[in-house]
């Protein structure tokens, strides 16, 4: 860090803000950590929250937000995609690709309107402090050093940006994706992020839930951090309604976490949920479904149930996957029970059920090379 940046700012015009949910003492313990680092680089913290705070939480911070409308979704068309990629390997030591399967019934819940709504709280609360920057993060990271947020106060305050944006994949109109070609949205990390105050603000109070939803459904964006692009202005969509942003600064969220020794998601939620769905088989020739199990952590243990018969039993561990074929003749209900409890149902009787299926779930076998 140069040493002349260092020395011309004054950090009594910056805030941290802090998004969280302490809803055990592991969380607790890491976001606690996060507060004393900020407050021992000597920024103010603001720290909002959908979950009440306790006591020791609120004396750590400068200020306190505490919001009970904890918006979540549980509409699959609207969760947006996780995608697990499996390879096999190879006889000279490297891998194969066999399949993907892509879902919405990977998350249990979408939470990309209550993280908007904390930041909307946050950046407002900046505002009325007169604060000039905000540097956001999720509770459960770790800077070792603030050089970080001052050279991004630096690229706004004298480079004239309105913000430094973490990007896990840029945009790209056109990408080969599997023998397929698709439109790849920004991924824009609620990780870590510094905002111009005024620019933040506008951008949070512009648009409604049900826009935001319209966007998820009609454009296709698979999760959270896709929209966060639009939200912000930096889709291709914005430029066709005239809400693009410009003197926008992008940064590798990987790269960045590397080379400043970011610690990121040490809490790993979408771990909690398995990764259990049907999808069609892409090769109508087989006339049925795909099934696939996984816990991306942890062990799960499966009882599979078809047209109200014990079908199989099994058990997967971190990450280890499960795969079946169900074809689709006489088949009227597929029950499926996780660690001795119901936990999802695909009723074949009922008309809608194909095609919720087509459109939560996709299966792609791996090109023949």
């Amino acid at each position: 860090m140069d040493e002349k940046i260092r020395n011309s700012l004054d950090k009594t015009s910056d805030i941290v803000l802090i998004h969280a949910y302490l809803s055990d003492e592991e969380r607790k313990s890491v976001c606690h950590k996060f507060i004393k680092q900020f407050k021992s680089f000597g920024y103010d913290v603001i720290i909002t929250s959908h979950l009440p705070l306790d006591k020791d939480t609120q004396e750590l911070v400068d200020y306190a937000i505490y919001d009970k409308e904890n918006t979540l979704i549980d509409d699959p068309a609207l969760k947006g995609y996780l995608v697990h990629y499996a390879y096999a390997p190879t006889d000279d030591g490297g891998v194969k690709p066999l399949f993907n399967i892509a879902s919405r019934e990977f998350f249990k819940n979408n939470t990309i309107f209550a993280v908007l709504r904390l930041l909307l709280a946050g950046v407002t609360y900046a505002k009325l402090l007169n604060k000039k920057i905000i540097h956001l993060f999720d509770y459960d990271g770790f800077l070792p050093t603030d050089d970080e947020l001052i050279e991004n106060t630096d690229i706004i305050l004298n480079k004239r940006k309105q913000a430094v944006f973490y990007e896990r994949e840029k945009e790209d109109l056109d990408i080969e994706h599997w023998g397929t070609r698709r439109i790849r949205h920004w991924q824009i990390m609620t990780l870590i992020m510094s905002c111009d105050v005024d620019f933040l603000y506008r951008r949070l109070s512009m648009y409604s839930n049900d826009h935001l939803k319209e966007m998820i459904i009609q454009y296709g964006m698979q999760m959270g951090e896709e929209l966060l692009g639009y939200v912000l202005g930096v889709s291709y969509l914005n430029k066709e309604t005239n809400t693009f942003e410009e003197n926008i600064e992008f940064k590798n969220l990987e790269e960045a976490s590397k080379k400043i020794g970011f610690e990121k998601q040490q809490v790993y939620t979408d771990a909690e949920f398995p990764w259990i769905c049907i999808a069609r088989d892409p090769d109508e020739s087989k006339m049925g479904y795909r099934f696939f199990a996984m816990p991306p952590k942890g062990r799960i243990d499966c009882e599979i149930f078809r047209n109200g018969e014990l079908y199989s039993v099994f058990t997967c561990n971190d990450w280890g996957y499960r795969t079946d074929f169900f074809h689709e003749e006489g088949l009227e209900n597929i029950t499926i029970r996780v660690n001795g409890e119901f936990f999802r149902e695909y009723d074949f009787t009922n008309p809608g059920t194909k095609m919720k299926i087509l459109m939560h779930n996709i299966w792609t076998d791996a090109p023949q090379q």
